[in-house]
């Protein structure tokens, strides 16, 4: 299983991968699912990716191979050369596709599904910053001011938290909190997602990779996010209006005392 976030914001976006690929008692394997493609002053890519591990590798081996291609043929379209986002996200769903006419029958012939799914997001010189989700089949979903984030993967247990504090005039600096606050309640509640964590924090109009992390098992900041939400939610519960009962002057559980 995988969780991937990206969320966009005025001052930029946040991307956030676990890199888990299988996990179990003892069968716990790594593999990243963020990878970063820059041409400084021009243009900054990132791609994270979900699904079966052998289908992403096709893909980013299809995109590698058309760079290969594109030194001996200028006209050659790549995943750098495209000219807006968008048709950089049809790109890469085409990509998909190719790998879908390759191996979709015979692995649903076998019994497993052709579950591929990609958070692509960037910006090229001139343009604004966006992020895009590319389904399957191909086809994409650009993210809006009026809904700001993306996710791939087991969202369930961190998109509560997204839904009722991050927008798109969080700044970027307190994006990276609700994306990191977002993933360790995924890493909390499902075992197949974990360490380590890759985090990049794209400003606007920089066209550079400069915000970049990798947080390995036993991260220090990692563990202070996870020990102080859990202690703030403790503290939160506390704080909040007791509910009364109708016809019972006392609150549960103070007459078992």
């Amino acid at each position: 299983m995988t969780y991937c976030l990206s969320l966009l914001c005025r001052e930029g976006i946040v991307f956030i991968s676990d890199s888990r690929t299988s996990a179990g008692v003892d069968n716990i394997t790594v593999q990243p699912k963020m990878r970063i493609y820059a041409e400084s002053g021009d243009r900054v890519i990132c791609l994270m990716t979900s699904g079966n591990l052998s289908l992403t590798q096709s893909v980013y081996a299809l995109i590698e191979e058309d760079f290969l291609l594109s030194k001996s043929a200028p006209d050659q379209s790549t995943l750098m050369n495209q000219r807006t986002l968008f048709e950089t996200a049809r790109y890469v769903g085409r990509k998909i596709r190719d790998v879908g006419e390759m191996d979709r029958k015979a692995l649903e012939a076998a019994g497993f599904s052709f579950n591929i799914n990609v958070l692509l997001g960037g910006q090229i010189a001139g343009q604004k910053h966006e992020i895009h989700f590319v389904y399957p089949q191909g086809n994409t979903l650009q993210a809006s001011t009026a809904s700001p984030f993306l996710q791939i993967g087991e969202f369930k247990y961190g998109k509560p938290i997204l839904d009722r504090g991050f927008d798109f005039e969080t700044s970027l600096r307190d994006a990276v909190t609700f994306g990191m606050l977002s993933m360790e309640a995924t890493v909390k509640s499902n075992v197949s997602v974990g360490p380590p964590i890759d985090v990049f924090a794209y400003e606007a109009d920089s066209l550079a990779m400069k915000y970049r992390a990798r947080l390995e098992e036993n991260d220090a900041y990692f563990h202070e996010i996870q020990t102080k939400w859990g202690r703030g939610l403790v503290q939160l519960v506390e704080a909040m209006p007791r509910m009364h009962f109708p016809g019972v002057s006392t609150e549960p559980g103070e007459s078992a005392s």
